[in-house]
């Protein structure tokens, strides 16, 4: 197994926008580390894009650090974009979990959610 690595870059043109880059396996025994750095990125900008092209391994936690880091999104009126890049490794362990859904959560009054009808 792997271990876990998480980069942080402003974006490209938009200074109020981080790039969370995450590669290696996203599972119970570090979504802490990725957890410390998305409340590090949500004090630091207005966009959040989480770049999970790299993940290697996802399990149930890291499933569900996802959401809530989308609910935390919500609650702090921030953008939160989740791309895969050509990996469908997010949205393989999300339907094998069923964490896919036809409509988001009941918090999810702007229709952002990742879950619905796949991650990209």
């Amino acid at each position: 197994m792997g271990e876990l690595k998480v980069t942080m870059a402003k974006a490209e043109g938009d200074p109020a926008a981080l790039v969370v880059k995450v590669s290696g396996p996203l599972t119970v025994q570090n979504v802490g580390e990725l957890k410390a750095s998305l409340l590090q990125a949500f004090e630091g900008g207005e966009q959040l894009c989480l770049d999970l092209a790299g993940v290697t391994e996802v399990d149930l936690a890291g499933l569900q650090l996802l959401c809530s880091a989308h609910r935390s999104s919500l609650h702090l009126n921030k953008h939160l974009c989740i791309t895969t890049g050509d990996s469908d490794i997010i949205d393989t362990a999300s339907m094998e979990a069923g964490f896919q859904r036809h409509v988001g959560c009941a918090q999810d009054k702007e229709k952002s959610c990742f879950w619905v009808g796949g991650n990209d």
